[in-house]
């Protein structure tokens, strides 16, 4: 079931709007009025980001993607405009040159998620785990100081700051040393803090939500406190609220609730994970 567990989260890859929008990157001016008005208007931040790379404009069009894949329902994150832009390795170049601010925290946390992937695919954790804790600390403390050195805070720099502290826990893991527990839980502390503070900000948005549900998962798994995992179930519960037709929030509430020892409601998840067969 642990393994289980991790492989479900190792997945789960006090601010006005107006200032919101003033952090984020230059965009288009009829689509930025729009998202003024209504940030969780995601099928114009899907147009923004098409319209955005058309004109060229990748550091717009990385920023909203970066914003769909992290905070947006599963369906917005899973499209062209989300997720698959985000791991284009071409785009997070273009991206990046010459840019600041946002941006800067966002491509750390991708970087920080390919670094991981990498090590893994070559099968090579044992040997690398090390440099790959290193390597990903050192982006997670260049992505903070740019945030120290924003004028204004933003969800999807924050968001990407608790993407970076998951990754790290990661490399953590994968260090295996006894010494890393205390170390994990700051950690892991740190990316519950900043993802709450986004689910705040955006108390529409599922995404956070399903971020806070895997940070509070681990730090119960890794305190054994029950009273962590009542609140992940209660933020994966939220999540599902705001996004039902995210299957896979599904099984996570299934394994949450076996985790808890919430044997009645867990059996309730597992029917609609797996209905019965006809």
């Amino acid at each position: 079931m642990t393994v289980r567990l991790v492989m479900l989260l190792g997945l789960a890859l006090l601010i006005p709007v107006d200032a919101r929008a003033e952090s984020a990157p230059a965009q288009i001016p009829d689509r930025a009025a729009e998202l003024a008005r209504d940030p969780y208007a995601y099928s114009t931040r899907q147009r923004l980001v098409a319209e955005a790379r058309a004109a060229g404009d990748y550091p717009v069009a990385y920023y909203h993607a970066a914003w769909l894949a992290w905070l947006a329902p599963r369906r917005s994150a899973d499209s062209d405009a989300g997720l698959p832009l985000l791991r284009d390795k071409d785009a997070r170049k273009r991206a990046a040159y010459n840019q600041t601010g946002p941006i800067d925290a966002i491509i750390a946390a991708v970087e920080a998620k390919q670094l991981l992937a990498n090590t893994c695919l070559n099968g090579a954790v044992a040997q690398q785990a090390g440099r790959l804790r290193a390597n990903i600390a050192d982006l997670l403390a260049r992505a903070e100081e740019a945030e120290a050195q924003a004028r204004h805070a933003d969800p999807a720099a924050r968001i990407a700051l608790a993407q970076l502290c998951l990754s790290l826990d990661d490399a953590l893991t994968f260090e295996g040393a006894a010494a890393n527990h205390r170390l994990r839980l700051r950690v892991l502390q740190q990316a519950a803090s900043r993802a709450s503070a986004v689910a705040a900000w955006l108390p529409e948005c599922p995404g956070p939500r399903r971020t806070l549900a895997a940070i509070r998962a681990r730090l119960a798994e890794l305190d054994n406190r029950s009273d962590l995992w009542g609140l992940a179930i209660a933020d994966a519960e939220r999540a599902f609220q705001l996004d039902p037709d995210d299957r896979s929030l599904l099984e996570l509430l299934w394994v949450l609730n076996l985790r808890a020892g919430r044997w009645t409601e867990a059996a309730s998840w597992q029917a609609r994970v797996e209905p019965p067969a006809h």
